[in-house]
């Protein structure tokens, strides 16, 4: 009995492992895809993969594409099934087991894999780059639109930009079909195309790059000149002006634009570049400039404007005032004299021309001053005894020298010593008769009081007696 009981544990033993084995091979396997995505395009090789985890001898595998078996191998290390080249019929749902051999139950198969998806799908139409507006030549500061045109895809898509064979966007794609340039410059100059990115399964599939289109973009025209005729700024109420809008040479020039503070004037010549304002007011007063276009490329290019140029408007001079010191403007032979010219108001600079008898005698310079001095010695002549002075201003505003009228004239009178006494006699005699005429006015003043005080002291009554007497 003793020699029975081993025996029995043994069988024992060995039921138990056959148990194992057979449950191992119920256990189901995985199928992948050897390169790791599911989406394909025609023509590609596909290898599905059949990966079991027994630890046991495995006789041979099959797969099925939608539950109908497509491949059996009898081979223990043979598990993929290929399918080349990939056609659009070959995507499906596809499953896989394996199965084995042992002397006690003979054939086993395990359970059916979870099922994988395959997709295939034609290569991706090769996109169109479309560029609006069109143009065979671009300027500074225009606003370009590209767009990546291709057939509508039904999966996640995303686009890329290309300049120069460089990415526009090298740290990010966009899934908008379009680019915008807002504000071209000339560094924008180059080729372009783009490609759409389709996303599914953990693979990223490329249309390729569309065909290259070419950008070309134009610094504006350099600016032009604008001048005045006559060439100061600085014009009175009246005048004319003709501004004159000079491109650089040799450019051939096929219009010209005149803008009064960034407005445009109407009416320009167009061919000539030049523009004229008749009988100037304050109105006219501002600041000028011009543009001219030239032809490129069968475009108009326009130039930057020109440097702002500055009409000031103003009202004629005023003429100065001359007074001289003494007032009376006499003075005796051998004394000094002294003119002062003064201005309306006061300018940058003012030059003040002093003139005896119509010549001048001498100008003096200033820097925002009022007015001006001049000290003369006088000395009697013997052809005349008086001389005649008058003045007036160059006042400079905004670049032009604008001269004044001429003052009123003041007469300086030269008197001899003797003549000087006679004059002193005179001024006593003239100084006497006004005293008298006041004393005389004070005495008129004063004699209607004394009639009425006359009057008051007859109306007193007298007693005499002790009789009233009453005056008649």
């Amino acid at each position: 009995m003793y020699n029975v009981l081993p025996a029995c544990v043994y069988i024992w033993l060995c039921l138990l492992v056959e148990l194992s084995l057979y449950e191992a091979v119920l256990q189901r396997p995985n199928i992948i895809f050897s390169a790791n995505y599911a989406i394909y395009l025609t023509g590609e090789a596909v290898s599905l993969e059949c990966q079991a985890t027994a630890d046991f001898t495995i006789h041979g595998y099959k797969f099925f594409k939608n539950n109908q078996e497509v491949h059996r191998v009898e081979a223990a290390r043979l598990n993929k099934y290929k399918i080349r080249p990939a056609r659009r019929n070959d995507a499906g749902s596809y499953t896989c087991l394996y199965w084995t051999l042992d002397t006690i139950r003979g054939r086993q198969e395990s359970e059916i894999s979870y099922p994988v998806s395959l997709s295939v799908i034609d290569q991706p139409s090769m996109p169109t780059l479309l560029i609006r507006p069109k143009e065979s030549l671009y300027v500074e500061g225009e606003m370009v639109t590209l767009e990546c045109e291709h057939p509508s895809v039904n999966a996640q898509i995303t686009y890329r930009f290309y300049k120069d064979k460089s990415n526009l966007l090298p740290y990010q794609d966009t899934s908008i079909s379009e680019h915008h340039i807002s504000s071209l410059s000339t560094k924008d100059s180059g080729t372009y195309d783009c490609e759409y990115l389709i996303f599914g399964h953990q693979r990223i599939i490329s249309s390729g790059r569309s065909k290259q289109q070419t950008i070309t973009v134009t610094a504006w025209s350099t600016s032009p000149i604008l001048k005045f005729l006559p060439y100061f700024s600085t014009f009175i109420n009246g005048e004319n002006v003709t501004m004159e809008c000079e491109a650089p040479s040799p450019v051939y020039v096929t219009m010209y634009r005149f803008y009064k503070e960034e407005i445009e004037l109407k009416e320009p010549s167009l061919n000539k570049g030049i523009f004229s304002l008749h009988n100037l007011t304050k109105a006219n007063q501002a600041e000028y400039t011009c543009m001219y276009w030239s032809s490129m490329s069968n475009r108009e290019i326009p130039s930057t404007q020109s440097l702002p140029k500055e009409i000031y408007v103003i009202d004629p001079l005023r003429p100065p005032f001359l007074f001289s010191d003494p007032p009376s403007g006499r003075i005796w032979d051998g004394g000094n004299v002294t003119l002062y010219c003064r201005a309306p108001e006061v300018y940058e600079r003012t030059t003040f021309h002093f003139l005896k008898n119509r010549d001048e005698i001498i100008s003096v310079s200033t820097y925002k001053q009022l007015s001006a001095a001049l000290t003369v010695n006088m000395k009697k002549s013997n052809s005349t005894s008086s001389t005649k002075y008058i003045c007036q201003y160059t006042a400079e505003i905004k670049g032009r020298s604008l001269l004044s009228p001429k003052s009123t004239e003041v007469e300086i009178m030269v008197v001899a010593p003797g003549s000087l006494l006679w004059l002193i006699a005179i001024g006593v005699g003239a100084g006497i008769a006004v005293l008298i005429v006041i004393v005389g006015l004070l005495y008129w003043a004063l004699l209607p009081m004394k009639d009425k005080e006359k009057e008051a002291e007859e109306s007193k009554p007298i007693h005499e007696g002790g009789c009233k007497v009453t005056s008649l």
